[in-house]
């Protein structure tokens, strides 16, 4: 089996950019993280070989459980769409999901 990497921000261009490279070095699971996986951009990833997951980070608990069992996590967040309190507090809450 294969070791997880979680890519949040899965449909933006640099996280898919990362879910590309990492499906393509066929060493890894890939678990992308959106908050619509019904959306066009998760169903491309998926069609490509990425695991979708429906995760909104300002959950904890979503977190946790789309962090479970991860060798490691790629995290791009949008400073613009929420603003630096917002931004550290999903840092919190990825950070905190991923050590449980």
């Amino acid at each position: 089996m294969k070791p997880v990497i979680v890519v949040v921000g899965a449909t933006g261009q640099q996280g898919g950019s990362v879910i590309n490279a990492l499906i393509n070095s066929n060493k890894w699971t890939v678990r992308g993280l959106s908050r619509n996986i019904s959306l066009e951009g998760s169903q491309k990833l998926i069609a490509n070989g990425a695991q979708m997951i429906s995760c909104n980070i300002d959950c904890f608990d979503e977190c946790v459980e789309a962090f479970k069992d991860a060798y490691g996590v790629f995290a791009m967040t949008n400073y613009w769409e929420c603003g630096m309190t917002q931004e550290y507090e999903h840092g919190m809450n990825m950070v905190n999901a991923a050590k449980q």
